[in-house]
């Protein structure tokens, strides 16, 4: 009896990290060592800058006109502001319209000194599902801050 308990506890707690293998990719945008911009306060070294859903071409979208066989993705982009090669984890969490439907995508990542880049995940199967989705993007780890989260609502009809 304690073991099926163990196995039951097992299965129904990883059963949200099911999407931790999901296929990422990744774009650099470019340095930001010729930016004229100072940081106001002091950050984590790598920081969260937007959130949306984009197309194959990288493109973010805000509203959706969904028709099927189209391919869409959820985009993070992120900025490592220091002045050597950072490693990072992140956090894509989507929602739907009420709130009960999400999903987590989490990834282990790095980026080179001073530059700024796009990771994005397919998530082609819950804009199908039409209706509002809540996106956010949180950069975790050593040295990343502790409020480095961006969020975003995205409309698909």
């Amino acid at each position: 009896m304690k073991r099926s308990i163990f196995c039951l506890v097992l299965v129904f707690g990883f059963a949200q990290f099911s999407y931790l293998g999901a296929q990422q990719e990744q774009l650099y945008l470019g340095s930001i060592t010729d930016i004229p911009a100072t940081v106001a306060s002091t950050p984590g070294a790598v920081v969260a800058l937007s959130v949306n859903i984009g197309d194959p071409s990288w493109t973010p979208r805000y509203f959706i006109d969904y028709a099927a066989g189209q391919t869409w993705y959820m985009e993070i982009i992120v900025c490592n502001m220091s002045s050597s090669i950072q490693s990072f984890k992140l956090e894509y969490d989507l929602r739907r319209g009420d709130g009960v439907g999400y999903k987590v995508y989490r990834s282990s990542n790095s980026i080179p000194a001073l530059y700024y880049a796009m990771y994005r995940f397919n998530v082609t199967s819950d804009v199908a599902k039409l209706g509002v989705l809540t996106l956010t993007g949180r950069v975790y780890g050593a040295g990343m801050g502790n409020d480095n989260k961006v969020t975003s609502q995205v409309f698909v009809y």
